[in-house]
Protein backbone atom coordinates (compact mmCIF):
# COMPACT_ATOMS: atom_id res chain seq x y z
CA UNK A 1 0.00 0.00 0.00
CA UNK A 2 1.29 3.39 -0.70
CA UNK A 3 2.85 4.78 2.45
CA UNK A 4 4.02 8.14 0.38
CA UNK A 5 3.18 11.27 2.52
CA UNK A 6 -0.13 12.95 1.19
CA UNK A 7 -0.33 16.40 1.81
CA UNK A 8 -4.04 17.41 1.09
CA UNK A 9 -4.79 21.44 0.11
CA UNK A 10 -8.75 21.87 1.03
CA UNK A 11 -11.19 24.63 -0.15
CA UNK A 12 -10.96 26.63 3.88
CA UNK A 13 -9.04 29.64 3.58
CA UNK A 14 -5.94 29.23 2.66
CA UNK A 15 -4.61 31.75 5.56
CA UNK A 16 -0.71 32.41 5.38
CA UNK A 17 0.95 32.48 2.00
CA UNK A 18 4.12 32.85 4.13
CA UNK A 19 3.40 29.56 6.11
CA UNK A 20 2.08 27.81 2.97
CA UNK A 21 5.52 28.61 1.04
CA UNK A 22 7.42 27.19 3.84
CA UNK A 23 5.98 23.98 3.80
CA UNK A 24 7.95 21.45 2.91
CA UNK A 25 6.21 20.32 -0.49
CA UNK A 26 9.29 17.73 -1.43
CA UNK A 27 7.87 14.40 -1.70
CA UNK A 28 4.26 14.76 -0.74
CA UNK A 29 1.57 13.53 -3.03
CA UNK A 30 -0.37 16.96 -3.16
CA UNK A 31 -4.52 16.63 -3.72
CA UNK A 32 -6.06 19.47 -3.97
CA UNK A 33 -9.85 19.62 -2.58
CA UNK A 34 -11.91 21.91 -5.06
CA UNK A 35 -11.17 25.43 -4.21
CA UNK A 36 -7.66 23.71 -2.87
CA UNK A 37 -6.60 23.90 -6.62
CA UNK A 38 -6.32 27.73 -6.80
CA UNK A 39 -4.14 27.84 -3.55
CA UNK A 40 -1.97 24.95 -5.30
CA UNK A 41 -1.78 26.98 -8.45
CA UNK A 42 -0.64 30.01 -6.35
CA UNK A 43 1.84 27.96 -4.97
CA UNK A 44 2.81 27.67 -8.66
CA UNK A 45 2.44 23.41 -7.86
CA UNK A 46 0.45 20.86 -9.63
CA UNK A 47 -1.99 18.41 -7.70
CA UNK A 48 -1.05 14.88 -8.30
CA UNK A 49 -5.12 14.53 -7.55
CA UNK A 50 -7.81 16.75 -8.19
CA UNK A 51 -11.42 15.96 -5.88
CA UNK A 52 -13.98 18.06 -6.08
CA UNK A 53 -17.33 19.48 -7.77
CA UNK A 54 -15.69 22.55 -9.46
CA UNK A 55 -18.35 24.88 -7.74
CA UNK A 56 -15.47 26.98 -5.93
CA UNK A 57 -12.51 26.46 -7.55
CA UNK A 58 -11.97 28.17 -10.76
CA UNK A 59 -13.24 26.94 -14.05
CA UNK A 60 -9.88 28.07 -16.27
CA UNK A 61 -7.96 25.69 -13.63
CA UNK A 62 -9.89 22.47 -13.77
CA UNK A 63 -9.96 23.01 -17.72
CA UNK A 64 -6.24 23.17 -17.41
CA UNK A 65 -5.40 20.64 -15.45
CA UNK A 66 -3.43 17.72 -17.80
CA UNK A 67 -4.80 13.74 -16.62
CA UNK A 68 -1.46 12.68 -18.07
CA UNK A 69 -0.30 14.48 -14.44
CA UNK A 70 -3.21 14.67 -12.28
CA UNK A 71 -5.67 11.91 -11.47
CA UNK A 72 -9.27 14.38 -11.67
CA UNK A 73 -12.06 13.19 -9.63
CA UNK A 74 -14.83 15.18 -10.45
CA UNK A 75 -17.92 14.87 -7.99
CA UNK A 76 -21.80 16.42 -8.79
CA UNK A 77 -22.86 19.62 -7.11
CA UNK A 78 -25.40 17.74 -5.60
CA UNK A 79 -24.29 14.66 -3.06
CA UNK A 80 -24.22 13.83 0.68
CA UNK A 81 -20.42 14.05 1.40
CA UNK A 82 -18.28 17.06 1.58
CA UNK A 83 -15.31 17.15 -1.17
CA UNK A 84 -12.95 16.87 1.68
CA UNK A 85 -14.55 13.78 2.17
CA UNK A 86 -14.91 12.44 -0.52
CA UNK A 87 -11.26 12.94 -0.89
CA UNK A 88 -10.44 11.14 1.98
CA UNK A 89 -12.40 8.11 0.83
CA UNK A 90 -10.52 8.48 -2.93
CA UNK A 91 -7.06 7.94 -0.88
CA UNK A 92 -8.52 5.50 0.95
CA UNK A 93 -10.14 3.36 -2.15
CA UNK A 94 -6.73 4.34 -3.72
CA UNK A 95 -4.83 2.25 -0.20
CA UNK A 96 -2.77 5.15 0.64
CA UNK A 97 -1.81 4.44 4.66
CA UNK A 98 0.86 6.97 5.13
CA UNK A 99 0.98 10.41 7.12
CA UNK A 100 -1.64 13.00 5.95
CA UNK A 101 -1.33 16.63 6.93
CA UNK A 102 -4.62 18.94 5.53
CA UNK A 103 -3.87 22.59 4.97
CA UNK A 104 -6.40 25.28 4.53
CA UNK A 105 -8.50 23.19 6.44
CA UNK A 106 -9.00 25.09 10.03
CA UNK A 107 -9.66 28.46 8.23
CA UNK A 108 -13.14 29.86 7.27
CA UNK A 109 -16.74 28.75 8.37
CA UNK A 110 -17.30 27.68 11.65
CA UNK A 111 -19.32 24.38 10.56
CA UNK A 112 -16.90 23.40 7.92
CA UNK A 113 -14.20 23.27 10.54
CA UNK A 114 -15.87 20.91 13.27
CA UNK A 115 -16.92 18.58 10.37
CA UNK A 116 -13.37 18.53 9.26
CA UNK A 117 -11.86 17.78 12.41
CA UNK A 118 -14.52 15.17 13.18
CA UNK A 119 -13.32 13.73 9.37
CA UNK A 120 -9.77 13.86 11.05
CA UNK A 121 -11.05 11.68 13.79
CA UNK A 122 -13.34 8.71 11.81
CA UNK A 123 -10.29 8.26 9.42
CA UNK A 124 -7.27 8.45 11.99
CA UNK A 125 -7.38 4.32 11.93
CA UNK A 126 -6.53 4.31 8.07
CA UNK A 127 -3.99 6.52 7.78
CA UNK A 128 -0.55 6.19 9.78
CA UNK A 129 -0.97 10.12 10.82
CA UNK A 130 -3.33 12.58 10.48
CA UNK A 131 -3.28 16.75 11.18
CA UNK A 132 -4.66 19.79 10.05
CA UNK A 133 -2.15 22.90 10.40
CA UNK A 134 -2.00 26.21 9.65
CA UNK A 135 0.16 29.33 10.49
CA UNK A 136 -1.55 29.32 14.23
CA UNK A 137 -2.34 26.34 15.30
CA UNK A 138 -2.49 22.31 14.47
CA UNK A 139 -5.24 19.49 15.22
CA UNK A 140 -4.17 16.00 15.20
CA UNK A 141 -6.83 13.14 17.11
CA UNK A 142 -4.33 10.59 19.24
CA UNK A 143 -5.28 7.12 20.60
CA UNK A 144 -2.57 5.59 21.91
CA UNK A 145 0.72 6.60 22.82
CA UNK A 146 2.73 9.48 21.52
CA UNK A 147 5.84 11.44 21.98
CA UNK A 148 6.30 15.09 21.08
CA UNK A 149 9.11 17.69 20.95
CA UNK A 150 6.84 21.07 21.44
CA UNK A 151 8.29 24.49 22.54
CA UNK A 152 8.30 24.80 25.81
CA UNK A 153 5.38 27.15 26.36
CA UNK A 154 3.63 26.41 23.54
CA UNK A 155 -0.25 25.99 24.67
CA UNK A 156 -1.79 22.75 24.00
CA UNK A 157 -5.75 21.40 24.78
CA UNK A 158 -6.58 18.09 24.57
CA UNK A 159 -10.42 17.80 23.53
CA UNK A 160 -12.06 14.47 24.22
CA UNK A 161 -13.50 12.71 21.22
CA UNK A 162 -15.55 9.78 22.95
CA UNK A 163 -17.48 9.68 25.60
CA UNK A 164 -14.55 10.08 27.85
CA UNK A 165 -10.68 9.11 27.52
CA UNK A 166 -8.36 8.37 29.96
CA UNK A 167 -4.94 10.17 29.33
CA UNK A 168 -1.71 10.48 31.25
CA UNK A 169 0.40 13.35 30.29
CA UNK A 170 3.83 14.05 31.41
CA UNK A 171 6.04 17.46 30.59
CA UNK A 172 3.35 19.83 31.13
CA UNK A 173 2.50 22.22 33.05
CA UNK A 174 -0.52 20.36 35.18
CA UNK A 175 0.28 16.05 34.35
CA UNK A 176 -1.74 13.65 34.80
CA UNK A 177 -2.15 10.45 35.74
CA UNK A 178 -4.76 7.95 34.45
CA UNK A 179 -7.03 10.49 34.59
CA UNK A 180 -10.73 9.60 33.70
CA UNK A 181 -11.92 12.98 31.24
CA UNK A 182 -15.64 13.27 30.44
CA UNK A 183 -16.85 14.73 26.55
CA UNK A 184 -17.43 17.96 27.54
CA UNK A 185 -15.18 18.23 30.39
CA UNK A 186 -12.87 21.33 30.30
CA UNK A 187 -9.98 19.91 32.54
CA UNK A 188 -7.85 19.77 29.82
CA UNK A 189 -8.30 23.04 28.12
CA UNK A 190 -5.06 25.38 27.33
CA UNK A 191 -1.93 23.35 29.27
CA UNK A 192 1.07 24.54 28.79
CA UNK A 193 4.27 22.83 27.68
CA UNK A 194 7.05 22.87 30.51
CA UNK A 195 9.39 19.72 29.44
CA UNK A 196 11.46 19.44 26.03
CA UNK A 197 9.78 16.13 25.15
CA UNK A 198 6.29 15.77 26.22
CA UNK A 199 4.53 12.57 26.66
CA UNK A 200 0.72 11.91 25.93
CA UNK A 201 -1.05 8.28 26.41
CA UNK A 202 -4.70 8.33 25.58
CA UNK A 203 -5.10 4.93 27.51
CA UNK A 204 -9.00 4.80 26.68
CA UNK A 205 -11.00 6.38 23.94
CA UNK A 206 -9.71 9.62 21.53
CA UNK A 207 -8.68 12.93 21.69
CA UNK A 208 -8.38 16.01 19.80
CA UNK A 209 -4.98 17.23 20.58
CA UNK A 210 -4.88 21.23 19.26
CA UNK A 211 -1.56 23.08 19.74
CA UNK A 212 -1.13 27.15 19.48
CA UNK A 213 1.86 27.62 17.80
CA UNK A 214 1.46 31.32 18.74
CA UNK A 215 3.76 32.84 21.90
CA UNK A 216 1.65 32.56 24.63
CA UNK A 217 1.05 35.73 26.21
CA UNK A 218 1.12 37.11 29.78
CA UNK A 219 -1.78 34.85 31.11
CA UNK A 220 -0.89 31.72 30.20
CA UNK A 221 2.86 32.16 31.45
CA UNK A 222 1.48 33.27 35.09
CA UNK A 223 -0.10 30.02 34.74
CA UNK A 224 -3.32 30.93 35.04
CA UNK A 225 -5.28 27.88 33.37
CA UNK A 226 -7.44 27.26 36.35
CA UNK A 227 -9.72 24.69 34.29
CA UNK A 228 -6.67 22.63 33.91
CA UNK A 229 -5.77 21.66 37.33
CA UNK A 230 -6.23 17.92 37.65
Amino acid sequence: MPRTPVVIVAGGEPGSSAFLRSFEWTGRYVVAVDRGLNTVAELGLTPDLFVGDGDSARVDLVAMLNRQRTSVVMLPVHKDVSDLEAAFDQLTAMEFSGPVVVLAGLGGRLDHLLFNLQLAVRYMTVFEDICFEDAQCLARPLAGVVDLALAPGQVVSLVPQTQRVQLTLEGFEYPLVHAIVAQGSTRTLSNVVRAPVQHIAVEQGTALMIVLKAEPNAEFERGDLGNNRP
